[in-house]
């Protein structure tokens, strides 16, 4: 008896249709559902089947025939019908992978489309349907998700954040920039471990994931050992969210505080570059690898014209911390006798390439730079306030016509990675600071967390919206918590009244990725948080040892 994978439950294989029953084929009896169905594709399952049995699957396995004779290891043309059908309970096979209906859809289209009540039909990662009303009879899918009562929205873009520093929350509280550094980031991020940078990878995301966002950047500058960015890079995939890597670098800085051990030339940096995007060549659009100059007290000029021709040349994004506080262009007054911006502006460095991370100080004169020369800001507006640097010129920004995301940051100097609370503080900050309660409306914020962030890292033909042709790429509100209820706006309900427990469903590349607390990569939150407090252990022996 063939013996299958604890992943799939086998039941007798039982039918009305009288041209399986009697079919010369009819040899096996059995069907199988996979457990975890939402984390396949049909086409993906039926090929899986096909292998279990010892049979190569078909070309195609779209529609339901040739799924089935898929599974059989026989054309189409030779197998009208199967022995054996590998269906789900309840659903019917058809040519959509996923669907989504009775959604009130947010599509953030360039109309700022609203649909009250339709559904949106999913095919392999793409969406390929998005339509009002009802969804049609002879309409199946693999799976469906009823989502009444619910709001769909793209899936939100976080285009910064720092994964080891999710080891430190709370740590170098109430510090400004420099000493929470030198209390925190650098002392911990010198003595982590690869496997560390892996556990805080998957904390990272599943928290990002848990709070609708589709697809984080990771700002990563702890390069004293090419494994790290490895390890990293394989907690983000554990959990299948999309990914960014920033592999920056730093070739000065120890008189500000910078390890030794992370400073390096930058041909040495862009060799790593090149490896990365070597090594990971394959994963198409669902991690990119960038680099850049970590910071600007960090960096040479030499270092910012050897990095700028190797992208230009390679044709490869790059962001930066810039602006974040008056110690940049302090350093920049000091060293070079200019200010950041209009310096790199003349290097040619400022292009449509650059995402320029925080920008608390920029002026009228340098956003207008950056407008000139599609520069993207990514805002962040929990860390800036957490270490007392200030509020970004956002408005000012969005008036020019420069780009603007949001991101987190680090979870050292914003204690999350939730980033529904860092939308609420982007609109707060922007209102408060400047006493004017229509400085930024809320769906202006939802468009700087989906279009704005999809953007920012040059993917807004692929991302951002609810639209047909691009990924998938979605999460589900469900307004029915005490937090939020009553929702007159579902823009300014998820902006103002939300939390992660509002997150019923998230979506990433047509897969469903979280749904009811419970996440597809199957790692356990509090398995995930025991083995965190052990390596903590660990790491501040090795600190103490050092």
């Amino acid at each position: 008896m063939r013996v299958f994978p604890p992943c799939y439950r086998v039941e007798p294989f039982v039918t009305s249709d009288a041209s399986i029953v009697n079919s010369s084929h009819l040899s096996c009896g059995i069907q199988v559902f996979p457990v975890f169905l939402h984390t396949k594709t049909w086409k993906a399952w039926f090929c899986e089947m096909a292998a279990l049995i010892g049979h190569p699957p078909a070309e195609s396995c779209r529609d339901e025939r040739t799924a089935r004779c898929a599974y059989q290891g026989l054309s189409v043309s030779d197998c009208p019908v199967i022995c054996a059908v590998a269906v789900a309970e309840g659903m019917k096979m058809s040519e959509f992978d996923l669907i989504i209906k009775n959604a009130t859809i947010c599509t953030m289209d360039l109309n700022g489309r609203t649909i009250d009540k339709g559904y949106v039909a999913i095919r392999e990662n793409d969406i390929v349907r998005v339509e009002e009303g009802d969804v049609p009879e002879n309409c199946g899918s693999a799976q469906t998700i009823d989502a009444a009562g619910q709001v769909l929205f793209p899936g939100f873009v976080d285009t910064h954040t720092h994964i080891f520093q999710s080891f430190l929350k709370g740590l170098g509280a109430d510090h400004r920039l420099i000493e929470w550094l030198n209390l925190s980031a650098l002392p911990y991020g010198e003595y982590m471990t690869p496997y560390q940078h892996r556990l805080a990878a998957q904390l990272t995301c599943m928290e990002a994931i848990k709070s609708g966002c589709t697809t984080l950047c990771e700002f990563f500058y702890t390069d004293q050992n090419p494994e790290l960015a490895d390890g990293c890079i394989a907690g983000m995939e554990d959990t299948g969210i999309r990914s960014v890597f920033i592999r920056t670098f730093q070739d000065r800085g120890e008189d500000y505080g910078m390890p030794s051990c992370m400073i390096q030339t930058v041909e040495k940096a862009m060799e790593e570059v090149a490896r990365l995007r070597h090594d990971y060549a394959n994963r198409g659009d669902m991690l990119s690898i960038w680099t850049g100059p970590d910071v600007t007290w960090s960096t040479s000029k030499e270092g910012y014209r050897t990095m700028l021709d190797y992208c230009l040349a390679e044709n490869v994004r790059y962001a930066m911390h810039i602006d974040e506080t008056e110690v940049d262009n302090d350093m920049c007054q000091k060293n070079y006798g200019q200010d950041i911006v209009p310096m790199l502006d003349e290097m040619g460095f400022l292009t449509d390439k650059m995402l320029g991370v925080h920008c608390v100080n920029l002026t009228n004169d340098e956003i207008r730079r950056f407008a000139d020369n599609g520069v993207s800001v990514s805002y962040n507006p929990v860390s800036n306030m957490y270490l007392g640097s200030g509020a970004a010129p956002i408005r000012e920004c969005l008036d020019t016509e420069v780009t603007v995301s949001v991101g987190t940051d680090g979870a050292a100097s914003n204690n999350t990675t939730d980033y529904l609370e860092s939308l609420k503080f982007a609109a707060l900050i922007q209102k408060g600071f400047t006493r004017d309660a229509a400085r930024i409306t809320a769906s202006e914020t939802i468009a700087m967390g989906t279009n704005g962030g999809a953007k920012a890292i040059g993917m807004e033909d692929k991302l951002g919206s609810i639209e047909v042709g691009k990924r998938a790429d979605m999460f589900l509100f469900e307004p029915r918590h005490l937090k939020s209820i009553p929702m007159h706006d579902p823009y300014a309900t998820a902006v103002y009244s939300s939390s992660q427990e509002n997150i019923s469903t998230t979506i990433v590349n047509g897969k469903v990725v979280y749904r009811n607390g419970m996440f597809a990569c199957g790692i356990d939150e509090r398995n995930l948080s025991d083995k965190i407090t052990c390596e903590l252990g660990r790491l501040k022996v090795q600190m103490e040892r050092s």
